[in-house]
């Protein structure tokens, strides 16, 4: 097997890593504290061209010139940086630009995936409700057909961007007695009459990435912003879901990343009984585990990456990685903390920050249950 990469996969992971270091992760910490998107981070990702890494030229990207183990190091470096701004950036060109650019209609695609791409709207992806996260196939919002269109009842919970998204790709049902064939994906104009947003959650960590909810009473949408086939939007969002799971462990590997070299820098800066502690054997292995840790679930991620790139089934690599990977996250954040003992406990370094921002991993995108569960589903003939 080769593991290397092609000169032009390496000229661009410097530069994007270098890119972020100097631009992205200066901002990190005061995003967290503000609670709001950092509008000058998504600005220059934009002037980077990082949203155009997911679209074709046709809509102002440049997909057919990269491949998803660029997108990899991309993602990694961004969710090292800010895993904030990558959760909200991933989400609007990512789980809501994917299903639009696979499935979209000529007309949905004009309309919006430019303006994704350069930035100047945001997208969400209208999936969870209250009563409906893993479980998508029960689902209650629903669609009822009208003369020209459709007419959406019902809300969304924890969506990402959603107090600030002009567009969202809104998981509904048309057929109740078709299960999950009876969902439906509908492009949103979210400035329509019939939509409202609720207040924005107060969370835990990722705070600069806004989480909300949507409610629909009666919102239109024409048939034209019916998202590929009527019955098809459950198969859509799980293959939106499979991309996105591949992000989401690249996420963890990023605040892993972080967390790591925070950990050994403050390991070799901080004294105690008259030697920096990275000479005690207690910190050794914490710092030792954080890089197995790490470097298996890179490995787990970059074999899910080229699968995808390769056209090769990936559903089961998606699911082993995230898992893996967002859960080496929590734990080598929270390895970061305990090295830097009660300052760890405090903002003044980003230990705190990454431990809080790594939590959301083992949840989001499909929790860790359902994705063990669906593991062993594809494993089992039981």
């Amino acid at each position: 097997m080769d593991f290397s990469l092609t000169d032009e996969q390496l000229a661009f992971g410097r530069t994007f890593e270098d890119f972020c270091q100097r631009v992205i992760a200066p901002r990190a910490a005061d995003t967290d504290r503000s609670g709001e998107l950092d509008r000058a981070s998504w600005a220059d990702l934009v002037e980077m061209g990082w949203f155009g890494l997911y679209a074709e030229s046709a809509w102002g990207g440049t997909a057919e010139q990269v491949d998803w183990v660029i997108r990899a190091q991309a993602e990694e470096s961004l969710a090292k940086a800010c895993a904030a701004t990558f959760l909200s950036a991933g989400a609007s060109i990512g789980l809501c630009g994917a299903p639009l650019r696979l499935f979209g209609s000529p007309e949905t695609q004009a309309r919006w995936l430019p303006r994704l791409v350069a930035g100047e709207a945001i997208g969400c992806f209208g999936l969870t409700e209250p009563d409906a996260g893993t479980d998508a196939a029960s689902i209650r919002c629903r669609a009822a057909r009208t003369e020209g269109g459709w007419r959406l009842y019902g809300e969304k919970a924890l969506i990402t961007n959603a107090p600030l998204a002009d567009v969202a790709v809104v998981m509904a049902v048309t057929d109740p007695d078709a299960g999950h064939m009876g969902v439906t994906a509908f492009c949103v104009d979210l400035s329509r009459p019939g939509v409202e947003r609720t207040a924005p959650y107060r969370k835990l960590g990722l705070r600069g990435s806004p989480t909300g909810g949507l409610v629909f009473d009666g919102a239109f949408v024409p048939d034209v912003d019916v998202v590929g086939e009527v019955g098809a939007g459950f198969v859509q969002a799980m293959q939106t879901l499979e991309m996105g799971r591949i992000s989401m462990s690249h996420f963890g590997i990023g605040i892993a990343e972080a967390a790591f070299e925070a950990a050994c820098r403050y390991a070799q800066e901080r004294k105690a009984f008259g030697r920096p502690i990275a000479r005690k054997q207690a910190v050794h292995f914490k710092i030792a585990d954080m890089k197995v840790m790490i470097d298996g679930a890179r490995l787990m991620a970059r074999k899910a990456a080229w699968s995808k790139e390769a056209g090769l089934p990936c559903a089961d690599l998606a699911s082993i990685a995230k898992t893996f990977a967002t859960e080496a996250a929590v734990k080598v954040a929270d390895m970061a903390v305990q090295i830097h003992g009660g300052w760890g406990y405090t903002d003044d370094f980003p230990a705190e920050r990454l431990l809080r921002d790594a939590r959301l991993g083992p949840i989001g995108e499909g929790t860790s249950e359902i994705q063990r569960e669906l593991i062993a589903r594809s494993m089992l003939s039981v």
